[in-house]
């Protein structure tokens, strides 16, 4: 059984940070910040892990919409 959308959840509420791949572009993740690799522009803030979830859209749906098309690379 693979990483699942709750465990994440939990991961970031930790206050861990991940990286992950969707369509061969990395990105990462934290409790209050998500950025695409190499792009200082796509950098996204959050006031805590919720406001964060809800403010990044990835082709215009949300990270749990994607979930089973989100390869997790590494969790710190």
């Amino acid at each position: 059984m693979g990483y699942s959308y709750i465990e994440f959840l939990k991961d970031l509420k930790m206050g861990r940070e991940i990286h992950f791949i969707y369509k061969e572009e990395n990105y990462y993740i934290g409790e209050l910040n998500f950025w695409r690799f190499y792009d200082e522009a796509s950098e996204i803030e959050g006031e805590d892990f919720n406001d964060l979830l809800q403010k990044v859209k990835l082709d215009g749906k949300s990270i749990m919409e994607l979930w089973d098309r989100i390869e997790i690379e590494t969790i710190f």
